[in-house]
């Protein structure tokens, strides 16, 4: 999942401009040689994550969801199977991706069973297993019964 991007100018140096009084120099991100490329050469960067990672219980983050209802429905099934959470969120490139994260580390394995893991549970995917901008069906399948 990408956080932020970033277009650069690149000297030959090695430094890549990001904006004026920005920059980064390639041999903080690569231990390659410096490319030789012509000057002022556009480069992007990217600053991505594995959204794995949100789903894996880590800091106590459960699930993720760019939906408001998906996030304020689960946690409140989550507060009726007397598992608090909260909803936090990150700002992606694009849009925000809001989390929901477990209070106390003893219900982080409940809560994961709860929402994705168990067959006795919800059984959601992820909203980055569809199309962008398709509703998530496992989501709409388990709240319309």
């Amino acid at each position: 999942m990408k956080l932020i991007k970033k277009t650069g100018i690149f000297n030959p140096d090695g430094e890549i401009i990001l904006h004026p009084g920005i920059s980064v120099f390639w041999k903080s991100l690569s231990n390659k040689e410096i490319p030789d490329l012509p000057p002022g050469t556009p480069l992007e960067i990217d600053v991505t994550f594995d959204e794995k990672v949100l789903l894996s219980g880590n800091h106590g983050i459960v699930w993720a969801t760019c939906d408001q209802r998906q996030a304020e429905v689960i946690s409140n099934a989550l507060l009726a199977q007397n598992i608090p959470s909260s909803i936090g969120n990150v700002e992606l490139e694009n849009h925000i991706l809001l989390l929901i994260k477990i209070h106390q580390a003893k219900d982080i394995p409940e809560a994961m069973d709860f929402i994705w893991r168990k067959e006795s549970g919800l059984r959601l995917k992820p909203d980055w297993t569809y199309a962008k901008g398709e509703l998530n069906q496992s989501f709409e399948k388990w709240l319309n019964g």
